[in-house]
């Protein structure tokens, strides 16, 4: 399975095949085609769209969640409509542009519906990046292979106003998170192998900026 994940993820940084998503071509200011956008629990939605970001890694639009919402524990979510798949390559650029006390993004595949969905969490106030999977509304830590028990996640700097790249390799209970381009965990986790969507995520107040979304289907 190492050799296997190292393939798959060196063909996906490569660029073969799968849907690319960059917002270029898309009118600032208008929700992009394609996408879709859960509801806060009251009803609500947090308001996403397409705008201009001279610091762009692609030079051009973004989308951006732009107004958080007032509760810590909402989660707006966006989500690609386009691909179905159970197994795949799902990659973005990110930026985290501000918010409350918490100031958190992430990214979200085999997407069921806004209660489940699994999720990998990048926090600039905690300083780590998690793999979540959110089950019935709620949210587990999945382990790191290799961490030591009762460990979450690993720790890292993720800094406000800074772009990263994170990438998610999932092949049935086997995920492999990569970010800035090299392998940063992997996990095993067999609780949600049914196929779904992709997308990008964030929590409360958070204001976040993404480009270069890509998913490479593969189940």
């Amino acid at each position: 399975m190492q050799n296997g994940f190292a393939a798959v993820a060196l063909l996906g940084f490569l660029g073969f095949g799968g849907d690319n998503v960059n917002f270029d071509t898309l009118k600032p200011g208008a929700a992009p085609p394609n996408w879709s956008f859960s509801s806060t629990r009251d009803g609500a939605q947090a308001h996403w769209e397409i705008r201009r970001d001279p610091t762009a890694p692609s030079r051009g639009n973004v989308l951006e969640q732009v107004s958080g919402t007032p509760r810590p524990f909402d989660f707006p979510v966006a989500i690609f409509d386009k691909v179905v798949c159970r197994d795949g390559d799902l990659s973005v650029k990110f930026k985290i542009d501000g918010g409350g006390p918490t100031k958190t993004a992430g990214i979200v595949w085999r997407y069921q519906d806004r209660n489940n969905y699994y999720l990998l969490h990048f926090s600039a106030d905690e300083k780590n990046i998690v793999l979540f999977r959110i089950r019935d509304g709620k949210a587990q830590a999945v382990p790191v292979i290799g961490s030591r028990p009762g460990s979450v996640g690993v720790a890292h700097d993720i800094r406000v106003g800074q772009w990263y790249v994170a990438k998610v390799v999932f092949r049935g209970s086997k995920v492999r998170v990569l970010f800035g381009n090299r392998r940063l965990f992997d996990v095993d986790d067999s609780a949600m192998l049914m196929a779904g969507k992709t997308g990008v995520w964030t929590k409360g107040k958070t204001t976040a900026s993404f480009d270069d979304f890509r998913i490479d289907k593969k189940n």
